[in-house]
């Protein structure tokens, strides 16, 4: 499809809905999900959603907020790779991760912390999350080393791919605390030669990043556009470029080890 039209979006979330209003130039929504970026729900068992929406034609799919799935729900096979998948994780977006790498100029990180909590339901998907800020200051894969559980917490040891022949150790806490809203809170710490803090708190609508360094303390510009419009525009633009974004695998890699941590 040419850049000058308008991409067809198969859609029925509000949030998506309102990111397509917002791109009138770019998107338009559509009846027809066949060629479209087809926008599957992240409730449920979305693993069926997204091979649905392959099924019938999208062109590229956005998973919207995914929830953890029990291991059975997606390890009878792969996602054929053949059209890319967008994954819109509010807690840990993009646009947000990037600026906390790039405002470590390079500089490794020695260790990380993860610090999460949330009521119980909601527990699952800010590990989940805490795990893929983890790997993205770490700039690494991640391996479970040890855990501990309790009735209401979660913690594990973990180290990441080597730098320059290093591991990075890391560990994860995670809370349950009372409440029926969804969110949590999330907070993460790297040390090394530059300090990077990065509070979630998703009741809040605060996302927050500090990097400090011998030169002073940095903090990211805020980031207004929604985290669905973000991921309406990179769908769009994988569609138009025909590339295949890692958003899945890390995803899966992510929950692989969130399971590993909840079911000990």
């Amino acid at each position: 499809m040419s850049r000058d039209r308008a991409f067809s979006v198969f859609t029925a979330l509000p949030a998506y809905t309102a990111a397509v209003a917002e791109l009138p130039v770019s998107a338009a929504l559509t009846d027809d999900m066949r060629g479209a970026v087809a926008v599957v729900p992240g409730t449920g068992d979305w693993w069926q959603g997204m091979l649905a929406a392959r099924g019938g034609g999208a062109s590229a799919v956005v998973l919207a907020d995914p929830g953890v799935l029990p291991r059975e729900a997606f390890e009878s096979g792969r996602w054929p790779g053949d059209i890319p998948v967008i994954v819109e994780r509010p807690r840990l977006r993009p646009d947000v991760a990037a600026d906390a790498v790039a405002a470590r100029r390079g500089s490794p990180a020695r260790t990380i912390t993860v610090e999460c909590a949330a009521p119980a339901a909601g527990l699952g998907v800010l590990i989940c999350d805490g795990f893929g800020w983890m790997r993205s200051l770490a700039g690494g894969s991640l391996a479970l080393r040890s855990s501990i559980a309790t009735v209401h917490s979660r913690i594990a040891l973990l180290e990441s791919g080597s730098y320059n022949g290093e591991t990075v150790p890391a560990t994860l806490s995670a809370t349950a605390i009372g409440g029926l809203h969804a969110g949590g809170l999330l907070q993460v710490l790297a040390l090394g030669e530059v300090r990077t803090e990065v509070t979630v708190d998703q009741p809040a609508g605060l996302a927050r990043v500090e990097t400090f360094t011998n030169e002073g303390v940095f903090r990211a510009p805020g980031r207004y556009e929604s985290s669905a419009r973000v991921a309406l525009r990179r769908a769009i633009e994988a569609s138009l470029s025909g590339g295949l974004a890692a958003d899945l695998e890390d995803l899966l890699q992510d929950m692989a080890l969130t399971r590993a941590l909840l079911d000990a």
